[in-house]
C-alpha cells in the first residue's frame, strides 16, 4: 500500500504505466497512482484511468450532472408552460369572450385526455384530483423512483479506488505480454436492442408528459388545473427522462456484452412500473378510497355541477340584460312616437256579418254610425 510518487512522464498509450491500483486489492488498501495509465485488481483484471467526460467539465461523479438535469427539465417545462399561457392569452384568444372559452365541454375533453395519459392505473393519476393524501402518495411515490433510480447513478461512478462501485474492470494486461487488450463483447448491436428498449417502453410517458404540459398553458383551464396539469405532466417526464439517463450511464459503467446491458435495461425499467404496482396495491386495500382520490370518479361529479351552476346563472345574467335592453328600447319607442304625435285610435268593431246578431240592433248599429 502506498502512494507512487509522480514521474512527469509523457504517456500516451493506455498499457505503458500498469499497477496495481484497483479493487478489490491483494493489499489492505489498493496503491494510490495518480500517473498510472492502467489500474489492476487482485483478479487479475484491470481498467483503464483516465478523466471521464463529467470529471473533464469539473465534476467528481453523475450526482452532480442529476441536479442539473433536473433544474433543465423544470426550467424547460416552466418556459413552454408560460409561453403557451400566454400565446393562448394574447394571440389565439384576444378577440374570443372568457365565456366562450372555458367552456366546460373543452375543460372535460381535456382532462379526459390527462387522465388517459397520464395512467388510469397510475398513483399519478391522483395528480389530477384535489385530494391532498392522493397528491401526498403521488409524490411519496416519485420520490421513491427517484431513490432507486440513484442506486444505479451511485453504482455507476467511476472510482477505481472505491470498492463500493459496480464497475467491470474488462481490460487484462498479461504479464507475458507488453499490450493490455479490452475483453468486453458489447458492440453495436447490444446498444441498439437498448435504444429500442428504451423507445418502447418511455417514448411514450415522455410524449403524454408534454402534451400535458402543453394543456396547462391552455387559458381554459382554471389555476387549479393548470398546476395539476403541470405538475404531472413535468413529473411524467422527468422520471421517464431520468430512467433513460441512468440506464444509459449504467450500462456505459458495467455492461460488457450484449445480453448483459439488455438485463440491466429491463431491472432499471421495472423501476418506472412501481407507480402501477402500488396503485393496484391500494386498490386491493379499499377500492372506494383510491375511487375518492381519482380524477374520475371523485372530482368529476362535483365538478360537472359547479360548471352546470355557473352555466345556468351565466345565462341568467344575459337574460336579464336582454330584458334591460328591451325596456330601454321600449322607452325610446314610446318617446318616439310622443314627439311624432302617433296616437293610438281604437277601431270599432266589425260585426255587421255578425249572425247573431238581430235586425233591430244592426239598425241601431248603424244609426249610431
Amino acid at each position: 500500500s502506498g502512494t507512487i510518487p509522480k514521474l512527469n512522464w509523457v504517456i500516451t498509450d493506455p498499457s505503458s504505466f500498469v499497477t496495481d491500483c484497483g479493487n478489490p486489492s491483494d493489499f489492505e488498501k489498493s496503491l494510490n497512482c495518480t500517473e498510472c495509465t492502467m489500474c489492476c485488481n487482485a483478479q487479475g483484471d484491470c481498467h483503464p484511468q483516465k478523466e471521464t467526460v463529467i470529471q473533464k467539465v469539473g465534476m467528481k461523479n453523475y450526482k452532480g450532472l442529476t441536479v442539473i438535469l433536473f433544474a433543465c427539465l423544470l426550467c424547460g417545462s416552466c418556459a413552454l408552460a408560460l409561453a403557451l399561457f400566454a400565446y393562448d392569452k394574447y394571440w389565439t384568444n384576444r378577440h374570443v369572450l372568457r365565456e366562450s372559452i372555458r367552456r366546460p365541454s373543452l375543460t372535460e375533453r381535456d382532462n379526459k385526455y390527462a387522465l388517459n395519459a397520464i395512467g388510469e392505473g397510475s398513483v399519478y393519476q391522483f395528480f389530477l384530483g384535489k385530494s391532498w393524501l392522493g397528491w401526498t402518495i403521488a409524490l411519496a411515490t416519485i420520490g421513491i423512483q427517484i431513490f432507486m433510480l440513484f442506486v444505479f447513478v451511485d453504482g455507476a461512478k467511476i472510482d477505481l479506488s472505491d470498492e463500493k462501485t459496480d464497475l467491470v474492470y474488462t481490460w487484462k494486461c498479461p504479464r507475458d505480454q507488453s499490450n493490455c487488450e479490452d475483453k468486453a463483447d458489447l458492440d453495436w448491436k447490444g446498444w441498439a436492442v437498448f435504444a429500442i428498449l428504451m423507445a418502447a417502453h418511455l417514448l411514450k410517458d415522455i410524449i403524454n408528459g408534454s402534451k400535458m404540459i402543453v394543456l396547462s398553458g391552455k387559458e381554459r383551464h382554471d389555476r387549479h388545473a393548470r398546476i395539476s396539469l403541470f405538475s404531472g405532466g413535468t413529473l411524467l417526464t422527468s422520471v421517464s427522462l431520468f430512467t433513460l439517463f441512468v440506464s444509459t450511464i449504467y450500462n456505459m459503467a458495467i455492461a460488457t456484452s450484449n445480453t448483459e446491458i439488455i438485463m440491466n435495461s429491463v431491472v432499471i425499467l421495472f423501476i418506472n412500473d412501481v407507480d402501477e404496482l402500488f396503485y393496484d396495491t391500494l386498490v386491493v386495500i379499499n377500492s372506494r378510497w383510491v375511487e375518492g382520490m381519482s380524477w374520475e370518479k371523485g372530482d368529476d361529479g362535483k365538478d360537472r355541477v359547479k360548471e352546470v351552476l355557473k352555466e345556468n346563472s351565466e345565462l341568467k345574467n344575459k337574460v336579464k340584460r336582454v330584458e334591460s335592453e328591451v325596456d330601454e328600447l321600449r322607452r325610446k319607442m314610446t318617446r318616439m312616437e310622443e314627439m311624432m304625435g302617433i296616437e293610438d285610435t281604437p277601431t270599432a268593431p266589425q260585426d255587421d256579418d255578425d249572425p247573431t246578431m238581430d235586425w233591430d240592433k244592426r239598425s241601431t248599429h248603424h244609426a249610431t254610425r
